[in-house]
């Protein structure tokens, strides 16, 4: 089965700029589009010799530029490093429990990494997906700039010097010159309601006007991007920070027998992909079934999983995936019995498997599958269910980077009635 990891409802957005010792200005839109502009312009200045041609350049990056910054208002942590002569106090004297941070190689510079917090990768690392970047010069420490990747399935990479962060439908690599945070590629993709592709492409020259150059270019990032060593950061305090909460294993708390068979399913196979942790919670968004033959029910949707630890009253989440697909039930003398389960393809052959699988529902699952409210609705319920079904005193749940998310206080037989 192919695993398409968790993607959190976060877009990335790189920020970048030059602070001295002692402070950490705020990082703005502005600023990136006149570092990538300068950068573009002067490009564009020795290739043409025309200052119109650079000056041309420069304006159409600067405001693509402004429009990848303002996807988003994450951003990596803000760290005042006055007094701090080295990396070594930055960590002693700024950094709390839970945040990472590391040493890389970013072009020809030794680049200081810090992350706003850390998780393990599974393969052997402690990666993370935003840092600010900090480089020495004559005196001391410095922040360069800010990179935040579109969530855990995208850890920040170092390959050859390159520097990539990424999200599913955008990649991006830097490089430093002259002490500075440089963007030298950015590759996209938007999907219609059709489930079109528009693919764009951006680097030091400007924007590429070719969408079978920018289709080409995305995918080699991202087989680039795959190759690419995660950095692995160091979590201040350690193990200190962990969870040691014991929460009950989760099971579907009724009222249908047909779905309790399909969330077995999902925790035993999709929750399979995964680390263990406090608790792992399905969280299927249904867009339509067909019983029609009693041999092979279809059951289409967007197949979520979920693991989460105990903070307080709040989960945390700390791993999980979507699988877009259909599931296939059997209806037998003893009930029903999962037999197995179609999924879509990830990157490029995407939309074409997707259209395979879903058939007629295609629309309706770009509507509904792939609707972000939607699966926050019911991933909130079935969490309030789980709770009330085992007498806990959770209130929320929480993916990094975002504010926790108040559980709804409807009753299990009201929500699933709806369902009907």
């Amino acid at each position: 089965m192919k695993k398409r990891l968790l993607v959190l409802t976060m877009i990335g957005v790189m920020t970048v700029s030059a602070c001295s010792c002692g402070s950490v200005a705020s990082q703005s839109a502005d600023t990136t589009a006149s570092t990538v502009a300068a950068s573009s312009a002067e490009t564009s200045e020795v290739e043409a010799g025309s200052e119109t041609e650079a000056s041309q350049a420069a304006e159409t990056e600067a405001a693509s530029t402004e429009a990848i910054a303002e996807e988003t208002e994450e951003t990596a942590p803000d760290i005042d490093i006055e007094g701090c002569d080295t990396f070594t106090q930055i960590i002693d004297k700024k950094l709390s429990d839970g945040m990472g941070y590391a040493n890389e190689k970013v072009g020809d510079t030794d680049v200081f990494f810090v992350s706003s917090g850390t998780y393990d990768n599974l393969d052997g690392n402690m990666a993370a997906i935003d840092a600010a970047l900090f480089v020495y010069n004559d005196d001391g420490p410095y922040e360069i700039g800010k990179v935040v990747c579109g969530g855990t399935a995208y850890p920040l990479a170092i390959q050859d010097g390159k520097l990539f962060v990424s999200s599913g439908h955008w990649i991006s690599t830097y490089t430093i010159k002259d002490n500075e945070l440089v963007m030298t590629e950015r590759a996209s993709v938007e999907f219609d309601t059709d489930g079109n592709e528009t693919y764009s492409l951006e680097t030091v020259d400007g924007v590429i006007d070719d969408a079978a150059k920018a289709e080409s270019r995305f995918n080699e990032l991202f087989e680039e991007y795959e190759k690419a060593t995660v950095i692995g950061f160091s979590t201040v305090g350690g193990d200190e920070t962990s969870s040691e909460a014991v929460l009950p294993a989760y099971e579907y708390p009724g009222p249908e027998l047909f779905y309790s068979v399909v969330y077995k399913y999902m925790i035993d196979e999709l929750g399979a992909h995964y680390e263990p942790s406090d608790v792992g919670i399905p969280c299927p968004v249904i867009i339509a079934e067909d019983d029609s033959n009693k041999e092979d029910i279809l059951l289409y949707g967007n197949f979520w999983y979920f693991n989460y630890k105990l903070n307080g009253d709040t989960l945390e989440n700390t791993s999980g995936g979507s699988y877009p697909g259909v599931m296939h039930v059997k209806s037998t003398d003893a009930g029903y019995e999962v037999t197995g389960m179609d999924i879509t393809e990830d990157g490029s052959g995407f939309t074409e498997s997707a259209k395979k699988i879903f058939g007629k529902y295609y629309d309706t699952f770009m509507k509904d599958g792939e609707d972000d409210k939607l699966l926050e609705k019911t991933r909130a319920q079935i969490i309030a269910n789980y709770v009330a079904a085992n007498n806990l005193s959770i209130t929320a749940y929480q993916d990094y980077g975002w504010d926790p998310v108040t559980l709804p206080e409807e009753n299990i037989d009201s929500f699933y009635s709806k369902l009907d």
